[in-house]
Formats: C-alpha cells, sequence, structure tokens
C-alpha cells in the first residue's frame, strides 16, 4: 500500500481508497505498467497479423499469374471435332483467321479475311482456305497457283482447286504430299502470307501469325 496527496485538498490517502477521507473526491487509481505493456504488444501483433496474409495472397497471385503465362501460350488457332454418325468416322479441323482484312468492290465491300484451316478427316489431312466476303479466281479441275511465304523463306507457288461442290469461296490444296508439306511449316513457322487470286480483283495479299497450331 502506498500514500499519495489527494488531486483535491491535498490530504495524504492511501492507493487503495475509493475517496479521500478528508473531502469525499474520488481517488484516481493508476494503471499498472505491465498492463499497458500488454496492450501494446496486443496491437502490434495484430496489426502485423492483418498485414501477413495479404502480402501472401498477392505473393500467391502474382506467381500462379506468373505460371499461367509461362505454361499457356497464347493461340491464334482454334479446334474443333465433329462426327459422321452414318460412317461412324471423325473430323477434327484447326482454323484461324488473317489479321488483315482486303476491301472488295461491291456487292463485296466493307473488309474481307482470308481463313485458313487445317482438316484430318478419317486419317485424309487438307489444307483450305475460305474467303469470308469474294469469290477466288480458280478452276475446279485444273486449278490455280497461290503463292505462300513461310516467315522469311522465298515465296512457294501451290496448286489449290475448287471443292466438288464448286463453291466460289473455298478453295483446297490439290495434292497431298503438297497438303502434308505445308502442314509441317505451319508448325515451325510464326508468319505466312497467302497470295489468291479474285474475280475482278486480281491478287491480293493475307497475313497470319502461326503461334500456338496444333496439327488435328
Amino acid at each position: 500500500m502506498a500514500l499519495k496527496p489527494c488531486k483535491e485538498c491535498g490530504s495524504q490517502v492511501s492507493d487503495k481508497a475509493e475517496s479521500c477521507p478528508q473531502c469525499g473526491a474520488k481517488v484516481k487509481k493508476d494503471v499498472p505498467r505491465w498492463v499497458v505493456w500488454l496492450v501494446l504488444i496486443f496491437i502490434g501483433l495484430a496489426i502485423i497479423g492483418s498485414c501477413q496474409p495479404s502480402s501472401t495472397s498477392n505473393s500467391s497471385a502474382s506467381s500462379n499469374s506468373n505460371s499461367g503465362l509461362a505454361s499457356e501460350p497464347k493461340s491464334n488457332w482454334v479446334s474443333n471435332s465433329s462426327t459422321d454418325e452414318m460412317r461412324g468416322t471423325k473430323s477434327q479441323t484447326t482454323y484461324t483467321s488473317s489479321v488483315n482484312k482486303v476491301n472488295f468492290e461491291f456487292p463485296y465491300s466493307g473488309g474481307s479475311n482470308l481463313d485458313l484451316m487445317v482438316r484430318n478427316n478419317a486419317g485424309q489431312k487438307d489444307v483450305i482456305i475460305t474467303i469470308s466476303k469474294g469469290q477466288f479466281l480458280c478452276g475446279m479441275i485444273d486449278g490455280c497457283e497461290v503463292n505462300f511465304k513461310f516467315d522469311n523463306n522465298p515465296v512457294q507457288s501451290i496448286t489449290m482447286v475448287e471443292s466438288d461442290s464448286h463453291d466460289s469461296d473455298i478453295l483446297f490444296i490439290k495434292y497431298p504430299k503438297t497438303a502434308n508439306s505445308v502442314i509441317q511449316k505451319l508448325k515451325n513457322s510464326q508468319k505466312l502470307i497467302i497470295e489468291p487470286k479474285f474475280y475482278q480483283e486480281g491478287s491480293k495479299q493475307f497475313t497470319f501469325e502461326l503461334s500456338g497450331f496444333k496439327e488435328p
């Protein structure tokens, strides 16, 4: 027990007393230092605890993001498959569109894309190009020469033909050996320029970014 002066009258009062025996003023009791330190420690631990999960979460999210970028390279190709229920055969295709458009005269004005498709139909592989708006200038039997240029390699003239239904907006590589060669180049190249000829429009060039190609 200790004595201390009353804040009102100055009389000596025990620190255990509730009020001064002389004037009746309430005695203000000091908070023990160990209590103050304990409170400060709890506050500090609470602040550290609230910051730590956020840092860990951000680090984890950043790691997952970087991991995803490394493991999943961007692909410019779209793949799908279908089944012929009558014959029991399966067809797989993958295709991409040109990065540029070409403007034709009426009635095909407004910008046309060229699509490049690789199809595996029951083991038979085809390389096909289609124009969104326009007409290829090509023959069904004799075919026509379409220029292909992979990366910085020399220009290659490839024989292409119309479909059996005589559609003027679609062409197939005529010879299977050439089609297989083009497919191999699609795997190992980054860029391709295709230059077909069009009815009343002449030769037009379309550029393709080939990253992410997987043979169907």
